[in-house]
């Protein structure tokens, strides 16, 4: 028996977050072909996210011994979305009739919560790094921030943060699949990875 648009949306989310196998197995078994494991997805996240904070917080020279890098930070935020509990709380089918070809496969607007933490008590260390004048000023705030960002995804307690997803379908192909499945990561990043957010908003 196929999933419903809220039991494939947990298992799917399951298998992005956790990596979790038996997900994948059930998902792949209902849905009638292979789920991908995401494992590539992931790691381009964390790629992404090691060339986004470079590109911020990269001081000139070498950093002092023993300070928090880049590479650590990445690995926080990856340890961090493997904690993370997505799940979904209402599906709304659509009225077009377009939408709908049967009961297995319908699209509608799909709403789920997940728990993550509050970046807000990230924000003054972030000004501070951005309005440092000097090269040792802004190395000395990079650290700060970066410390403080990892300290953050480590300790930091949960809250819900809610979202939908405005067309939630079967998928039909696998590159549909990842392509649906890392959707949660455009509500996930901006609470884990907040710095682009508070830029546009000084901007």
């Amino acid at each position: 028996m196929r999933p419903s648009p809220i039991e494939r949306f947990d298992l799917q989310s399951r298998i992005v977050l956790q990596a979790d196998e038996a997900a994948r197995t059930e998902l792949s078994t209902r849905e009638g072909f292979e789920f991908p494991d995401l494992e590539g997805s992931r790691q381009s996240v964390a790629w992404l996210l090691g060339l986004e904070l470079t590109a911020r917080v990269a001081g000139e020279g070498d950093a002092p011994a023993g300070a928090v890098t880049v590479d650590d930070a990445v690995a926080a935020v990856m340890a961090r979305l493997a904690k993370t509990r997505c799940v979904a709380t209402a599906y709304e089918p659509s009225a077009d009739p377009d939408d709908y070809r049967d009961a297995d496969d319908q699209t509608g607007a799909l709403a789920f919560t997940c728990q993550l933490p509050d970046p807000a008590p990230l924000r003054p260390l972030h000004a501070a790094w951005r309005s440092a004048r000097t090269d040792s000023e802004r190395q000395q705030a990079a650290q700060h921030l970066l410390a403080a960002y990892v300290d953050h995804l480590a300790h930091a307690p949960d809250r819900p943060v809610h979202a939908q997803h405005a067309t939630w379908s079967r998928p039909y192909t696998a590159d549909h699949a990842v392509m649906q499945s890392m959707g949660v990561m455009g509500t996930l990043l901006p609470m884990l990875f907040p710095f682009d957010g508070w830029e546009d908003d000084d901007a």
